[in-house]
């Protein structure tokens, strides 16, 4: 199996970072058109992203604002043949500065998915750190 592997420095602090990765409002403000969160281990989570496909998992491992861990797979769309579960998603929130260190891993991929997600997650990271300054919590 292929490993997806991203570092990046956002300009916000480790738990802002990690609510906007852990909360339905974070999520829907980069990544997801709609989203849930139970955040708990075992919990689920859920996100639908704007072309109507969804992916969604449960949680292995919530230490906020250090490391989330969870599994990850599509329900429907392109990548479905990636199913809920099957494959793990782990993330780390470092201080840099007075910003964050994220390091993501994705496991459990084939060559040719690990490639395409690859390519999401820098997309939708991408996005993330682009509009950081502009993101709030209610919290």
């Amino acid at each position: 199996m292929q490993l997806v592997d991203i570092e990046i420095d956002i300009e916000a602090p480790p738990h802002l970072v990690f609510d906007l990765f852990t909360t339905a409002e974070g999520l829907t403000q980069w990544m997801a058109a709609e989203a849930s969160v139970d955040l708990r281990p075992d919990g689920s989570w859920r996100w639908v992203h704007d072309d109507g496909n969804a992916c969604s998992g449960s949680y292995e491992l919530v230490d906020r604002p250090h490391r989330l861990a969870f599994t990850y797979g599509w329900e429907r769309g392109p990548f479905a043949d990636v199913e809920p579960g099957t494959t793990r998603v782990d993330v780390t929130f470092a201080p840099a500065g007075a910003g964050t260190r994220v390091h993501l891993t994705h496991t459990g991929l084939g060559a040719e998915r690990t490639e395409q997600h690859a390519g999401g997650w820098t997309h939708f990271l991408g996005v993330l750190v682009a509009n950081v300054p502009t993101l709030t919590l209610d919290q």
